[in-house]
């Protein structure tokens, strides 16, 4: 018996056997067309910074609080779509995890869904939390992350929400937040902190911590909304300000956003 082919050209997607039986024949197609593929997908903000678009941790397809008083949702809600125009995805996973408010925090599975979403078709999943975490710090993060084995881009399967957020009638028009930043490897690590383009004069420190490993810190950010933004109650100004936490090769660590709603 012959040996199969293996210098087949690019493209094919089956392995011809050869037998030496003349009744016998073996074939493989080759599509003109490749198959097309889903694209189930969330905000990323790994995307948006490949991008080079503007990015905040206040996701606009994940809800987790109210805002005043500052309060988790029992069941935060999760948007997913599938932004194929012509392809259903079919048994597309979706995966719930929580972490602490913060940079770098450990991730904790809390569940996952199943859902089949049509060509554009988008679906609201809620995942109800433990009464552990409602009871606990009202600022957490949430991220989730889709999978499919057939997905035609896996740069938008991963979403997160870290966000807190005040009214300047409440808190006042000078803000001051901390949070913790950690290093969650095994090895030394330098992690760099910034403040994304704001114009209420938002800061962060430290700018920039050399981690043992496993090492927790605390980092704060400070806000001072200027004389000249002014809002009002039911027509306040929204302010997101993000604070983003890199690597020294410059790339995401993770990151949380604070929204300021001057209505004063």
């Amino acid at each position: 018996m012959e040996k199969p082919v293996t210098n087949r050209p690019v493209g094919f997607i089956c392995e011809p056997l050869l037998h030496d039986y003349p009744d016998h024949v073996s074939a493989c197609y080759t599509p003109a067309k490749p198959p097309e593929k889903p694209d189930p997908a969330i905000y990323s903000q790994e995307e948006q910074l490949a991008l080079g678009l503007e990015v905040a941790w206040d996701s606009p397809d994940i809800t987790t609080n109210h805002f005043s008083p500052w309060r988790l949702f029992e069941e935060p809600e999760v948007k997913v779509r599938n932004l194929s125009p012509d392809t259903n995805a079919i048994n597309v996973l979706v995966n719930f995890y929580t972490s602490l408010f913060g940079i770098g925090t450990s991730r904790h599975f809390l569940s996952a869904q199943v859902v089949n979403l049509g060509p554009q078709q988008e679906a609201l999943l809620t995942y109800p939390l433990s009464q552990e975490i409602i009871n606990g710090d009202q600022r957490i993060g949430v991220h989730v992350i889709i999978e499919h084995p057939y997905d035609s881009n896996r740069d938008n399967n991963r979403g997160s929400q870290v966000v807190s957020g005040a009214y300047t009638s409440e808190a006042g028009r000078q803000q001051t937040i901390q949070f913790p930043v950690v290093n969650s490897t095994a090895n030394h690590s330098q992690i760099n902190l910034s403040v994304l383009q704001n114009d209420v004069s938002a800061s962060v420190t430290p700018a920039t911590h050399y981690f043992a490993p496993w090492e927790q810190i605390t980092a704060t950010l400070t806000m001072l909304v200027p004389s000249f933004l002014h809002g009002a109650p039911g027509a306040d100004l929204l302010r997101y300000v993000t604070v983003v936490g890199r690597d020294p090769g410059g790339d995401l660590v993770d990151g949380l956003t604070h929204i300021l709603r001057i209505n004063d």
